[in-house]
């Protein structure tokens, strides 16, 4: 009823126009002449003002006004609705920009009456349907350019996807404006034409460049960003990439700052890099307007694409550039604030003084609140990457905005807020981090391995351990995706577990040593070194064939290796208990030395590598001077930090070597007090299982003492008691941190004490955790049995 109403008003309002034509046909035909010429002329002006076609285009005259006097948009949906039946393209083309304008107006392109609009956009949608075969360029441009304005929220796909097939049909007559509003259209809706299509629509700009006009090709480019940005691959080729870019600068002094940011964006986005100047001409021409011409998002989105350019641009220009950024920075808004530190971050962050650092950091914390997810973790990433630690309080802010929006954190995300509160030497606390590292573990299975390796690093870098739950998801996750690892992710994760002392548990350290295997022909120097030094640091044995291998695969490329993962390799193969080939140490040797000759070894790399050799039991005139070389090192470290633990490993080092190397001038006793020192240091802690061999002992009526010092006073001994013959006989309890986790070999450092104590004429009985039986009767034939040859 409410349309048939509608057209009897408009067939009223048209016939009222026609009296209207009539009355000036009457008037003109008396100013001709008389009688039957003025008969006639009424008669045929009356004719016309009852036909059909008269009315027909009277009602599109009145609709045509209708919809231009409109002051809401509200009004255009409501002559849409009543009048469907009588709009035509070109009415329907007026009702979108009357609404794309009115909409932009009444802001957010909200309508007061939801169900106006919803109503509308169907009847909108279902008018384009109808009269796509007779629209031509314009219309086509010109409707999905209001349909991306308005966002429709009515399923479009189909019709943006007719319409873009339209416009390629057609696009031999489009002129550059339609094609510049057209595909800025594609754009926004994220529908776009093949790149074949797209190529002859982008060759049809070209051949009319010298009509266009800058925003017809700033659109352009940012749509063709756009499209990369979706992932949409290689969009357009360079040789047309070039010509669109060369007809922009061409037109630059017409451009506005908008569409210089856009041009500078969508180079970002597509990861194209222009040869020449290009980039710094258009740089200065944005610096070159009136600072009020200038929006926070122009300045954000070209400091955001300098960053990802790396073009050669002048340090004036980006300094000028930071700087109106910084005098504006108050007007950002959350996006603008990340993305404006971010491109400070990328491009050269010393450009920033330390007053306007701390200006835009005092923005971030004042509007933080209002942060989503991702403008949190571009801005810590930048901070991070800037590399100067905001003050407490504002770490404390951002930290508690980062905690609200946890849930909403992308993987990504989370791994770029930890890596700046490692970069910035910044822990958030315990509680911070065990939730981070919950909503880390909820989300492990969607994260990739790279990250979860990367993230891992910072809880060790942070010095946290996450909980025994949250481990348990990281680790699983990781093992899901073990068979597409890469060596780097494999090392940096066991890495992490070692720097924090913490092992996985046997179940997951060989499923990654089994990964390591195969991927051990793919490894670097450094990660062959890092997984050794890895491995021995969580007890953890490798095999026999793997050290061979590895070891082997080392000292073959040298050359390649650093200092500090030569020491890592030596001292690892040593903690493990292994001994490395005579050619492999040989060569390791020699190259030590040269090392040496240039001072690139530190004092504690040089006292680990003495200490791990003369636990292998190297020797010759290659071991003495790098002998000598580590006591010079220790002996001009001064008072330097750690220098009492390089001393005792001298000292140690020097009872293990058989040959005599002394330790010059007053080195030596100061090695020997560092030494004593260490070990009397320990607290005697009796175990449960020290106890139990105690008493073991008592009752089978063996006198000992425990936790008793060697003769030389060099070691303490867990028992000592008396033998056969008077002999000194050494009980030693050894736990779980004598043997290796996962096959129970005994280790380096247990291997030594086991080789000092018979040297200094010792019978040694050792204890395994892992033979020791439960049952109290089992323990005293066990214990009858080990000291029967001694007792």
């Amino acid at each position: 009823m409410a349309a048939d109403v509608g057209i009897e008003a408009l067939v009223e309002e048209a016939a009222e126009v026609n009296q209207s034509l009539s009355r000036q046909g009457d008037q003109g035909a008396q100013g001709r002449g008389p009688g039957r010429v003025r008969g006639r002329g009424r008669s045929r002006n009356r004719r016309e003002a009852r036909s059909g076609q008269a009315i027909r285009a009277n009602v599109s005259e009145v609709l045509r006004a209708k919809i231009k006097k409109a002051k809401t948009s509200d009004k255009v949906w409501g002559i849409l609705l009543r009048h469907e039946r009588n709009m035509s393209v070109s009415l329907v083309c007026l009702a979108a920009v009357r609404l794309r304008r009115l909409s932009k107006r009444e802001r957010r392109n909200t309508s007061d009456n939801g169900r106006v609009r919803s109503r509308g956009e169907r009847v909108l949608v279902s008018l384009v349907r109808r009269r796509l075969p007779s629209m031509n360029t314009k219309h086509v441009a010109t409707i999905l350019h209001s349909m991306a304005a308005l966002r429709l929220s009515v399923d479009d796909g189909d019709l943006a996807a007719s319409l873009i097939d339209r416009f390629v049909l057609l696009v031999d007559g489009a002129n550059g404006q339609a094609i510049g509003n057209m595909v800025w259209a594609c754009g926004k809706l994220g529908r776009f034409p093949d790149k074949e299509s797209l190529e002859r629509i982008l060759r049809r700009l070209l051949s009319v460049s010298g009509e266009c006009n800058s925003q017809n090709f700033s659109n352009t480019l940012w749509a063709l960003g756009t499209m990369a940005e979706q992932g949409r691959g290689d969009v357009v080729s360079d040789p047309t990439l070039e010509l669109l870019l060369s007809c922009y600068v061409c037109k630059l002094s017409e451009s506005v700052p908008q569409g210089m940011s856009n041009v500078l964006w969508a180079l970002a986005r597509l990861g194209y890099e222009p040869g020449g100047d290009v980039v710094q001409r258009i740089v200065r021409e944005l610096l070159s307007r009136p600072r009020d011409q200038m929006k926070p998002q122009d300045l954000a989105n070209a400091l955001w694409s300098l960053g990802r350019l790396r073009c050669d641009v002048g340090v004036e220009d980006l300094a000028a550039l930071a700087s109106s950024s910084v005098e504006m920075i108050e007007t950002f808004n959350p996006q603008e604030l990340s993305l404006t530190l971010w491109g400070l971050a990328r491009t050269d962050p010393s450009l920033l003084h330390d007053d306007g650092y701390a200006r835009i950091l005092r923005a971030v914390v004042a509007k933080c609140h209002t942060f989503n997810a991702q403008a949190l973790s571009t801005t810590l990433w930048a901070v991070g990457k800037i590399g100067r630690v905001p003050p407490p309080d504002h770490m404390y802010s951002l930290t508690e905005a980062v905690l609200t929006r946890l849930g909403r954190f992308t993987p990504q995300g989370l791994s770029n807020v930890l890596w700046a509160m490692t970069s910035l030497s910044y822990s958030p606390g315990p509680v911070a981090l065990r939730e981070i590292s919950a909503e880390v573990s909820r989300k492990a299975r969607r994260i990739p391995g790279k990250s979860l390796a990367s993230i891992m690093k910072s809880f060790a870098l942070l010095q946290y351990t996450p909980a025994d739950a949250a481990m348990r998801g990281i680790n699983d996750a990781f093992l899901m995706q073990l068979p597409d690892c890469a060596p780097q992710s494999l090392c940096l994760l066991l890495w992490s577990y070692a720097s924090l002392g913490q092992s996985p548990g046997k179940r997951v350290l060989d499923e990654l040593h089994a990964r390591c295997w195969e991927l051990l022909p793919e490894c670097t120097v450094p990660q062959q070194a890092n997984q050794l030094w890895c491995y021995a640091t969580l007890s953890y044995d490798p095999g026999q064939d793997f050290v061979t291998e590895l070891s082997s695969r080392f000292a073959s490329s040298l050359d390649e290796a650093s200092p500090q993962s030569i020491a890592n390799l030596v001292w690892a193969v040593a903690s493990l208990g292994y001994a490395l080939g005579n050619v492999q140490e040989a060569a390791l040797v020699m190259e030590i030395l040269r090392r040496c000759q240039r001072s690139e070894f530190s004092g504690q790399e040089l006292t680990n590598l003495v200490w791990a050799l003369a636990v292998m039991g190297a020797g010759g005139d290659g071991f003495s001077d790098v002998w000598g070389r580590a006591a010079d090192a220790v002996m001009s470290a001064g008072e330097a930090k750690g220098r009492q633990k390089q001393l005792a490993q001298l000292f140690h080092s020097k009872l293990l070597l058989r040959g005599d190397y002394a330790l010059p001038g007053d080195l030596g006793n100061e090695a020997e007090g560092a030494w004593r020192e260490i070990v009397s240091s320990k607290e005697p802690v009796l175990s449960r299982f020290h106890h139990q061999v105690s008493a073991c002992l008592g009752r089978l009526g063996v006198h000992h003492d425990c936790e008793v010092y060697t003769q030389n006073g060099y070691l303490s001994v867990d028992i000592l008691l008396e033998g056969a013959g008077g002999s000194k006989v050494v009980v030693e309890v050894d736990g779980p941190s004598h043997f290796s986790s996962n096959t129970l070999k005994t280790n380096g450092s247990t291997l030594t004490r086991n080789e000092l104590l018979r040297r200094w004429g010792y019978d040694l009985v050792s204890v395994p955790f892992f033979k020791w039986p439960a049952e109290e009767g089992k323990q005293d034939a066990f214990m009858r049995k080990a000291l029967g040859c001694v007792l």
